[in-house]
């Protein structure tokens, strides 16, 4: 249910670009959402069919780009991917140097990267 929250602050941002830049219509919206914040990024679609009728934003598109999860190792600075499906932090090492001491990079984020308007 917490994608209902977050597509109501979309569809804000949006309506705000667009009326800053004198648009009349939201053609599309971008998205980038880390893997960790846990949205369905179909549940997002349909909030915003829904809540953005009547609004500038009505027919636009929402371009989800779902971003995994990279660390990056303090030890060799080696970046590396991770399936958070099959590693607890304990099991977590860095494939380069076999340490453990790492920091998440990407992963989190939840962001409207660009808005396309007319």
């Amino acid at each position: 249910m917490h994608e209902l929250v977050l597509t109501k602050s979309i569809l804000d941002v949006a309506q705000r670009y667009a009326m800053e830049n004198g648009a009349f219509q939201v053609k599309t919206i971008f998205l980038r959402i880390g893997v960790l914040r846990d949205i369905e990024p179909e549940w997002v679609q349909r909030y915003f069919r829904y809540i953005s009728k009547g609004t500038i934003a009505e027919e636009a598109d929402i371009l989800i780009m779902v971003e995994p999860v990279v660390c990056k190792c303090h030890s060799c600075d080696e970046q590396f991917g991770l399936d958070i499906k099959l590693a607890t932090d304990s099991k977590v090492l860095c494939p380069s140097c076999a340490n453990n001491d790492y920091e998440l990079i990407a992963g989190s984020e939840f962001i409207v990267s660009g808005i396309e308007v007319c």
